[in-house]
């Protein structure tokens, strides 16, 4: 299976894994030896890693490769807008009126 690399999904991932680790830039880069302007560089998608970097991130720090180049919820993300406007277009009043409700609940929890 083929695998095209987005730069930019890639990126928005590295960051997700990383927090979700509960690590700053400085603790990976401490684990892993990468540098950190280079690491950072990485994070803001200016450089694309290299392969030894992934292969420090996978090794030092406990990255799964699968997780580093699952993209799926990104992609998701990317047309969610569209997807909501297509099923509240298609929305009784009824239902328009309830899910108002629900956002407005929503809205209560930042």
């Amino acid at each position: 299976m083929e695998m095209d690399f987005d730069k930019r999904k890639f990126t928005i991932r590295l960051k997700e894994i990383r927090k979700s680790k509960g690590l700053t830039q400085e603790q990976i880069c401490d684990l892993t030896g990468i540098e950190i302007s280079n690491y950072s560089k990485m994070e803001t998608g200016k450089v694309a890693p290299s392969m030894s970097s992934i292969l420090r991130l996978i090794n030092f720090a406990g990255f799964i490769p699968n997780e580093m180049f699952d993209f799926k919820h990104l992609e998701l993300e990317e047309n969610l807008d569209k997807i909501i406007f297509e099923m509240y277009q298609n929305y009784s009043f009824e239902k328009k009126k309830l899910l108002y409700k629900l956002m407005r609940n929503l809205n209560e929890f930042k």
